[in-house]
């Protein structure tokens, strides 16, 4: 076994052991060496994260999936990944909401990495810098075959699920999106506005509170939160770094 992956297979049972898949983030951001990494189940059905090592990284999926736009959609759509070392203008004309977040988390340089096998996608590694910069070619070749691990790993919690259902980590990815449509109907009715309009809402109360998505989903859905109360930051849930 080459060395970098007998370090690999080191890193992964470190991290399996505090924390089973939720760790799974925090031990690509330590292996690879980057300031932050995502997962993010992608399938024909549904989308959502999996984990991410700290929650500038998870604010950068939020964005993402809810505008259907970034490094990481397009990974995922075209099949290829996609390196973007210098996160400047260009990037914002691209893709706009990414941009913003990008902008918004301190990140200089992403880099998205389509979890793929012959027959299945089944969704992306996300990784960030906060500084602009190329992955060394160490690094790139250690995040190529990362990516080979995490895609037999999810391919692997779903082959021991019953027939007919997802497996646990599938089965949370398919509840996240549910709640925040749910919670954005309820901003839409609340509000009198459009669901994309709610949506767009949703992430900006977000991302100016630091407060994660589906955290933020809950609470609405749960009654604790309304968005036009908004000026009282009090009350405002509290973001989660994992998954």
């Amino acid at each position: 076994m080459p060395g970098s992956d007998v370090r690999m297979a080191v890193a992964f049972a470190r991290g399996m052991s505090r924390s089973p898949t939720s760790g799974w983030c925090e031990v690509c951001a330590d292996f690879l060496d980057v300031s932050g990494a995502a997962i993010t189940i992608m399938t024909g059905e549904v989308a959502a994260p999996m984990c991410a090592s700290n929650a500038a990284a998870g604010s950068m999926e939020d964005a993402q999936l809810i505008a259907g736009e970034g490094p990481s959609h397009d990974a995922f759509r075209f099949g290829h990944s996609v390196h973007v070392p210098a996160l400047d203008g260009s990037t914002s004309a691209r893709w706009p909401t990414f941009g913003e977040a990008a902008a918004e988390h301190g990140i200089g340089a992403a880099f998205a990495y389509p979890l793929a096998t012959a027959g299945a996608s089944v969704g992306v590694l996300s990784l960030y810098h906060t500084e602009p910069g190329s992955l060394t070619l160490g690094q790139a070749a250690d995040a190529a075959s990362m990516v080979q691990v995490l895609t037999e790993a999810v391919l692997s919690l779903q082959d021991d699920a019953p027939s007919g259902s997802f497996a646990p980590v599938i089965d949370h990815v398919v509840a996240y999106r549910a709640e925040i449509y749910q919670a954005s109907g309820i901003v839409a009715v609340q509000l009198g506005i459009g669901a994309d309009e709610a949506l767009a809402r949703l992430r900006a109360y977000a991302f100016a509170r630091d407060t994660a998505l589906d955290v933020l989903a809950s609470a609405i859905v749960e009654g604790r939160l309304r968005l036009d109360d908004d000026d009282d930051d009090d009350d405002a849930p509290t973001a989660g770094v994992s998954r």
